[in-house]
């Protein structure tokens, strides 16, 4: 058994990695806000949870108290922030308080990345030697920072592993892809933004996870990185597929020009309501290079192994098509 610390528990990668662990007999402690939502774990009484906040480094000294390994996860995620200054605070300063707590006590960090901190590519698949700066998003350009600011603590001793998911996908997610993914088979999807000819790269949150548990321990690995991937296929492709999965209608292609006036009117809108758009300007410029990338690495040394396409999608639909019935039941009653 091992005495895990691990950030961004409540998230949408963090449920099943929590609920992985803690099936596997480790002893869990998550470091939560007093707001956050905890209920996926009500069933699992053994779980500690540590009030506190990443960019508190104080809270995280307190909450890695007979820790072990530090799994971290928290992030700011969403495609756009009242204040920009957020990314930072919590993907870069975060990250760098759990790194400093992990060297001052001499543990190991497994760290959540993300593809975006390598950047865009071309076609072909890149491996994780790869870097372009050539961004878009403050949440790509904080992760790349926050890339470069581990890379430079590993050479002063830090034990880490970082971890780069492609587009994960999966049940429950309601972040960006999973809102498209879930609006295309109810038949609500306004359409693909441009020619959706970029090649992007999709990691099923269940192999994310595996491979995440997989490296647990492994002393030889500390100081790698490793993509954690699927198969790399065109934007329209991926929503067809889920069209045809759903039985749906196939989402029409809408030119880019008209794409980014509907994200600024979403933009204007944030503004007022301070609620999250649907899209924004430089997430549909992101969404226009390539994203492919290489798993080979994480195949060799992890054992890594990813779900199809396919496969992966047609369990995701039928958690949206189970979720969409219950919430129609509980409607009724």
């Amino acid at each position: 058994m091992t005495h895990i610390l691990i950030t961004g528990g409540t998230g949408f990668i963090g449920i099943p990695l929590v609920k992985k662990l803690h099936d596997l007999g480790h002893d869990l402690t998550l470091l939560v806000r007093e707001t956050s939502d905890v209920s996926p774990f009500k069933e699992l009484q053994d779980i500690k949870y540590s009030i506190g906040d990443v960019r508190d480094i104080e809270s995280i000294r307190n909450a890695t108290k007979d820790i072990d390994v530090i799994y971290h996860l928290a992030a700011y995620t969403g495609i756009w922030a009242k204040d920009s200054s957020i990314y930072y605070d919590i993907n870069v300063n975060g990250t760098l308080n759990m790194a400093k707590v992990a060297m001052e006590k001499d543990l190991n960090l497994y760290y959540v990345s993300s593809f975006t901190a390598l950047g865009p590519t071309p076609p072909e698949p890149v491996d994780e030697t790869y870097e372009n700066d050539k961004l878009y998003m403050h949440y790509e350009k904080s992760k790349f920072q926050a890339r470069k600011e581990i890379k430079n603590l590993i050479q002063k001793g830090l034990k880490t592993v970082i971890f780069y998911p492609g587009i994960v996908y999966g049940p429950g997610d309601f972040n960006i892809f999973g809102q498209m993914l879930f609006d295309i088979m109810r038949g609500k999807f306004m359409g693909c933004p441009g020619k959706g000819d970029s090649i992007a790269c999709f990691t099923y949150v269940k192999d994310l996870v595996n491979a995440m548990v997989k490296a647990l321990n492994k002393e030889d690995i500390l100081g790698e990185d490793f993509i954690i991937g699927g198969e790399n296929v065109k934007f329209i492709d991926y929503l067809n597929m889920i069209a045809e999965i759903s039985e749906t209608k196939k989402p029409r292609k809408v030119p880019m020009s008209l794409a980014k006036i509907y994200a600024l009117f979403c933009e204007l809108k944030s503004k007022i309501t301070k609620k999250m758009p649907y899209i924004t300007r430089s997430t549909l410029n992101g969404m226009k290079y390539h994203r492919a990338y290489s798993s080979q690495k994480a195949i060799d040394l992890l054992g890594y192994e990813f779900t199809p396409l396919r496969k992966g999608l047609e369990e995701t639909i039928a958690w949206y098509q189970n979720f969409l019935q219950e919430k129609e039941e509980n409607l009724k009653k």
